[in-house]
């Protein structure tokens, strides 16, 4: 005979919980949609429910099984990541009924085929592929979704500080040792590349998506590359390592000026998303001169954003 199921007692303490759930659940190899084709990847999830107040925890493995199960059913298949995570989510609130809100993250490193700027060498590069979807039962009965889908690359931002002291460095040598006139010492340090120090740089990207809508990831990673001072490559040949170097120093960013771009890339490639969609960003610029690193961040709705731009724009 069964003993009592201990997650059904009451708790010594009656308070609800917002999330508990089961992390860093892997699966098996499944197929995601990303540009335009199958990519192989291995998800790893983490899958939370709400508690209430009136019981002591939930029960962990229905959350696994429902995870593994959702996912063997779309094995082979072709998905949006997102998509299985909202079907992840609902079945987390079949098997938990005392729950009212499940929540489910994904991610993935996917891999891409690109070609290095100068020598057109086909190199393989990554980024990390994100989803995340909630799913509330409502009053009712029905339940009610929010989806999200993102994306974290790498890249190259290049010190707009620093290159500045530099370039008032050049432009006084030039005109002090070298006897030129001020102003041709600007145009010749305003035509030649002017060095600073370079940060790896971390770039990410969320948007909720609103049903019936679709935003291929690929579109996103465009978004976070377009934003820093160059991409960076896994392959360089000496032509596109010079390539890339005068593209970042061409480029300056602050780690404030790449979150600005990435919503105005937002903007500007979705002009039919809806106001209510929450848009998250991050980047994050690790120092080479500094032991310390950089970060910014903005949560907005896709209607904020598009009033910033359109306000500011005169700015």
């Amino acid at each position: 005979m069964p003993g009592r199921d201990v997650h059904m007692d009451t708790p010594e303490v009656p308070v609800s919980v917002r999330r508990v759930g089961v992390t860093g659940i892997r699966v098996p190899i499944q197929f995601i949609f990303f540009e335009e084709q199958p990519a192989i990847v291995v998800p790893t999830f983490d899958v939370y429910v709400d508690l209430p107040a009136y019981q002591k925890g939930i029960h962990p493995s229905r959350s696994y099984e429902a995870t593994v199960e959702i996912v063997s059913q779309h094995a082979e298949k072709l998905h949006h990541l997102e998509d299985l995570c909202a079907e992840i989510a609902q079945e987390q609130l079949q098997r938990h009924d005392y729950a009212t809100e499940a929540e489910v993250h994904a991610f993935a490193d996917v891999v891409y085929a690109r070609t290095t700027p100068k020598t057109a060498i086909r190199t393989y590069e990554s980024c990390t592929m994100k989803a995340r979807a909630i799913a509330t039962r409502r009053k009712n009965g029905k339940i009610q979704f929010r989806r999200w889908i993102g994306v974290t690359v790498a890249g190259i931002t290049a010190c707009p500080c620093a290159q500045e002291l530099l370039r008032d460095k050049a432009e006084t040598t030039l005109t002090a040792e070298h006897q030129l006139k001020p102003d041709q010492a600007q145009k010749i340090a305003d035509n030649l590349p002017i060095g600073s120090h370079m940060q790896r740089s971390f770039g990410s990207v969320m948007v909720e998506i609103p049903e019936g809508f679709d935003i291929d990831a690929i579109q996103l990673v465009g978004i976070v590359e377009q934003a820093m001072s160059a991409n960076s490559y896994e392959l360089l040949k000496r032509p596109d390592e010079a390539s890339v170097v005068e593209t970042a120093l061409q480029n300056p960013k602050f780690v404030e000026d790449a979150i600005r771009q990435m919503v105005k890339n937002v903007v500007d490639t979705y002009p039919n998303l809806p106001d209510s969609m929450e848009l998250q960003f991050i980047q994050r610029n690790e120092e080479c001169i500094h032991r310390h690193d950089l970060v910014a961040e903005e949560t907005i709705t896709m209607g904020g954003a598009r009033r910033q731009i359109n306000d500011n724009h005169a700015l």
